[in-house]
Formats: structure tokens, sequence, C-alpha cells
């Protein structure tokens, strides 16, 4: 057997049982979907050509996962696991064509599934899966198309960023990156046919985001404007902030990648400076731009840790390959490998660790997992009032999106939810029908929110208040979160504020 197809083999089986991993860990656990995938699968119920903040497909991937297997957990999770799959098939053959070697080409896919950026988006099924599955496509079919000069490969490329982009915008800043590298390595390919083309068949993927946008007031455009520091509260550049924002943001990083895993990219930047090779150019290259931007724009906000992350997916190509070229780093590399990816399965699993004392090194309110506690609880409970109270005809709302969308998918029947502006930022639920609908008309209601202090405009809103309690929810042990649940009878009127915050 040639060595490449052995290699496939052992990378099928290790694909094989990571994923078999990841779909029991959404059977059997008792934490529910992270709210942001609930949105997004209320996206799917309500389908358009694009978003208040991301393009279509997420909601596409939802409503054809959803269609074959239900509205449940699994149906949600599954397009993650499988983007997840494919991203470390890509790799591989991305490393095995780039540098000929099927060893180098495994080793490269084994360390993309033990950085925690890549198992977070292979767990959860945010629009960060489906990013870095067609950002390691579009590489893929790029270095093709450089390598054969064949249109046709151009074209795939092109295909498979529109496809990104489409998946989440930031997919864009493929585009710049691949003619940027053509500049430097060969100037004269950098304007011809091939490339117009693959510029074109990209840039198809603008018509359904600029057209659902004009008639929308370009809500997507403000939004990111305003995550990129564009828009801001108007209180001035403060160096403190801008000082902890930049010591989050390299923190986190660190983080995303494993602090274990990174010497192994200062090792493959020192390599490159050694050697110049074109092809860590072509993988380093989007990294350390991607990574200086965001750095910039830490200056002037809070960067979430994922954002920059989709970039580092070709990354271990370029470690394994340094590696390669410093057979002393190998050992390291095995023990940080095991180390990362052990530490990964013990945060999914943290009692053997709690049990001898992690629970007071990372407390459970701290621990990122502790955000998926308690929905599925407490959708049930809000079922179990609208029926031993008898409330017809009556509505579900909060004051969060948060909430909102993950009532929707956790109570019986997936009614649709409301989330009206009593001073968040614009959203997705402001661009559908509110609770105009059910004004003066009898209306009972049952508002849901985070936290215990009450809102009186939610009160005021309605005739009287039939019940009230407070719900919490666990994880590890511990109380992590609060729920106020307020049953409320005739809706009368609710004011919504007038926010222009996005």
């Amino acid at each position: 057997m040639a060595p490449e197809q052995r290699y496939r083999n052992y990378l099928i089986a290790v694909l094989a049982a990571v994923s078999i991993f990841k779909i029991q860990f959404t059977l059997f656990t008792p934490l529910s979907l992270f709210t942001e995938e609930a949105q997004y699968w209320l996206w799917s119920r309500n389908l358009d050509w694009n978003y208040y903040s991301k393009p279509l497909m997420i909601a596409i991937y939802n409503r054809l996962s959803t269609s074959l297997f239900g509205q449940n957990e699994f149906a949600v999770r599954i397009n993650a696991v499988l983007f997840a799959a494919g991203t470390a098939w890509i790799v591989f053959e991305l490393a095995l064509r780039m540098f000929k070697e099927a060893k180098l080409a495994f080793w490269a896919a084994i360390l993309l599934m033990v950085m925690p950026f890549y198992h977070l988006a292979s767990l959860f099924h945010t629009t960060d899966s489906s990013l870095v599955f067609f950002w390691a496509l579009a590489l893929f079919w790029i270095w093709k198309a450089m390598e054969s000069r064949k249109l046709k490969h151009w074209l795939l490329a092109g295909l498979a960023v529109a496809l990104g982009i489409l998946s989440k915008n930031v997919m864009v800043l493929i585009l710049p990156y691949t003619f940027l590298f053509l500049l430097i390595t060969d100037s004269r390919r950098l304007l011809t046919r091939q490339t117009l083309l693959f510029t074109g068949m990209a840039s198809l993927s603008f018509v359904p985001i600029m057209v659902w946008n004009l008639q929308n007031d370009w809500v997507t455009f403000r939004h990111v404007g305003t995550l990129g520091g564009v828009g801001g509260s108007g209180t001035g550049f403060q160096w403190s902030d801008a000082a902890r924002y930049m010591g989050e943001y390299v923190g986190g990083q660190l983080a995303v990648v494993s602090l274990f895993l990174v010497p192994l990219i200062f090792l493959a930047l020192k390599t490159w400076r050694k050697e110049m090779d074109h092809r860590l150019l072509f993988i380093l290259l989007p990294v350390v731009l991607t990574w200086c931007l965001f750095l910039g724009i830490s200056l002037v906000k809070r960067v979430e840790v994922n954002w920059p992350a989709f970039v580092y997916v070709p990354l271990p190509i370029a470690m394994t390959y340094a590696i390669r070229q410093q057979q002393g780093w190998f050992s390291y590399t095995k023990i940080a490998t095991l180390v990362s990816g052990v530490l990964l399965v013990l945060i999914m699993y943290p009692g053997p660790i709690d049990a001898i004392g992690f629970r007071n090194v990372l407390r459970p309110e701290k621990d990122p997992f502790a955000r998926l506690a308690g929905y599925r609880e407490l959708g049930e409970r809000v079922d179990h009032l609208i029926d031993s109270l008898g409330l017809a005809p009556h509505f579900v709302f909060s004051d969060s999106y948060h909430v909102a969308s993950s009532l929707s998918f956790y109570m019986q029947g997936h009614p649709q939810t409301y989330n009206p502006n009593l001073g968040r930022r614009k959203n997705q639920f402001d661009l559908w029908p509110g609770l105009q609908q059910f004004e003066q008309r009898q209306f009972n209601g049952v508002f849901v929110k985070w936290g215990e202090e009450k809102i009186p405009a939610v009160e005021e809103a309605f005739e009287g208040l039939v019940y009230e309690e407070k719900l919490t929810a666990q994880y590890r042990g511990k109380v992590v979160r609060v729920f106020l649940i307020q049953v409320l009878e005739n809706y009368r009127y609710l004011k919504e504020l007038e926010v222009e915050a996005y």
C-alpha cells in the first residue's frame, strides 16, 4: 500500500473516532445548545436571503439537517461534526500537495484537531464551523490553481470563496491575501483571465447580501462596522481600555491555538525566515496579517477570541514542516499534542479533575461550558406553566435574544418567540413581526429573563401578573445562572426603546 493511502486510512480512523466522540457528547450531555446555535436554528425556521449579522448559509445548513433528522440537538450539531471532519481532511490533502509527504500531512491534520479553536468549531454549530471548512477548501483550490494554471481550478477556488463568504462575511479577506501573495511571488499572474474569473465567481456571493441590505437599511454593514470599531459609544480613546483589550486579545489567541503548541508557531516563523519558502509564505501570510489586523482593532474595542481564529486552519502544516526540518522538536510535539487533546476532553468532562480540586481553579460560573446550562430545563418549565395555568392564547418573550432563541428550540412545538427592544442593541428579531400583533387582543404573555431583577415596563404592559418564579441553572454542582419567569394576563401595549446601537 502506498504511504499516501496508508496515512489516509489512519486519518479516516482518527476522524471517525473523534466524530463519534463529539456526537455522543451531543446525545448524552445534560447541557443545552449554545445560545448562538439556537439563534441560527431559529433563522432556519425563518429563511431569508441574509440576516442581521450573518449571511444565509448557516440557516440553509440547519434547514437541511433538521429536515433530515428532526428538530433536535443532533440535527443542529451534526453540521459542525461534518464540517470539522472535512476541514481536517482538506488540511491533509493540502499539506500532501504542498510538501509531497504523507506523514507530514497526517500530523498536520492531527495538530489541527487538538487546537481549541477547531475543537469549538467542530463541537458547536456556529458560522465558524463552515467558515474554517471553506477557508481550507479555498486555500486548497487556490494552491492547486496556481500550480496547474487551469481555469477550472480557479473557478472551483472562486466557488469555495463564494460559499465561504455566504457562510461568514470575513471570508472575503482571502481575496486580498491571494492577490498579495501573487504580487510578492509572481506579479505577472496578478491580473490574468483566470484570476479575474476567480474574483468574479467569488463576487457572486455579494448579490444576495447587497440586495437584502438595500432592502433593510444596510443593517449588516452597520453591525459589522460597529464590531470593527467604526461605530462607538463616543467615550473616546482610553489607553487603559486599549491595554486591557490588547492583553485579552493576545491571551485569547494563545489559548485558542493551545499554549503548548505556541512554540511550534514561532518555530514555523523562524523556519520561513531562514528558508524564505513560498509555500510557508502562502500559509503564514494570512495568519500574520489577520493577527495584526485584529490586534489593531483591539486598541479600540474588545475582540472576541474566535474572530481571527479561522486563518489558523492551515497553520499546523507550517508547524509540521518546521518540525520535520528540526527533528529535535518531534518528541515535544507528540507530548504537546497529547496534553492539548487530553485537556480538551477534560474540559468537556470535568468530573475527574473536579474531584481533585479543579473546581477551585476554574470556577463553574467562569467555565465557558456554563453558558450551555439550564435552557432545556427552562423550556420544559415554561411548557409546564403554560399547560397548568391554561394560558390560551399566549406568546413567549424575553429581553434577550439568547433566551428567546433557546426557548423557541426547547419548548414543545418550537413556537416563534419574541425579543422586544428594552434597551439592547439591534438584532434579527427587530426585522421580524413583533409584539404589535398581540396588542389589545386579550393575549397572555410569558416573560423570561436572565437574572432576578424585574423590568417594570413589562408588568405595566399587561393587565396583571398571574404568577412569578425563579429557576436556577446548575453546572458542575454549582448554580451558574438564575432565570426569572413571569406569567402575565391581557397584553395591552409595551413601549419599545428606539435604540440606534448596532
